[in-house]
């Protein structure tokens, strides 16, 4: 089975923000058990809205994507992720979903902000779409201050793997090894059908 990994940038992001070229690139260097690693340009990512991110993510994998499907949201990402496979059709899933300060509220949202917290997804029909929910934390995000109940919400609503990395603050550095570390766990272990 090839197995792909599908990354989903942050609010503002590109796919040359932040860690993502420096995972890339240690991913296709290094044995990973991923056989394609890509970053996805998102369309009007300073002002991304919930319609047109799930239909770019659903271009770019498909209504159905492949059983080896990897994907690896951040922030906002986070949220595009859940919202798209909140549409795939049942029985369709992902081998698995790795959430990178994941969110279900920020602390001071700005407007256009608004819609990702209170527009209502279906999320059994999203955690029934993969096999695996890791999402990592930190305790002093500044979008997010309350680790301990955003954890909470993940491990409620989703049955989420909560890792919580001390000091990570939102995950914007060039490199981020515990984001590298959580993609070899998917490796070392991939969830069975």
């Amino acid at each position: 089975m090839t197995r792909t990994l599908t990354i989903v940038p942050r609010w503002a992001g590109h796919a040359d923000s932040d860690y993502y070229p420096w995972l890339t690139t240690r991913l296709r260097e290094e044995p990973s058990g991923f056989d394609a690693v890509r970053a996805l340009e998102m369309p009007d990512p300073k002002q991304p809205t919930i319609d047109a991110w799930v239909s770019a993510l659903a271009t770019a994998l498909g209504p159905t994507p492949a059983p080896g499907t990897v994907l690896l949201g951040h922030s906002v990402g986070c949220q595009a992720v859940l919202r798209y496979l909140a549409t795939l059709p049942p029985g369709s899933t992902v081998e698995g979903v790795l959430l990178v300060a994941g969110w279900w509220s920020v602390d001071k949202p700005w407007d256009s902000l608004r819609p990702w917290m209170e527009t209502p997804m279906d999320l059994a029909r999203a955690r029934a779409a993969s096999r695996r929910f890791v999402v990592l934390l930190s305790d002093n995000d500044p979008f997010t201050s309350d680790f301990r109940e955003n954890g909470q919400l993940w491990r409620e609503r989703l049955g989420a793997e909560v890792v919580l990395v001390p000091g990570a603050r939102h995950f914007n550095g060039a490199q981020e090894p515990e984001v590298l570390g959580a993609l070899r766990s998917f490796s070392a272990s991939p969830a069975t059908p």
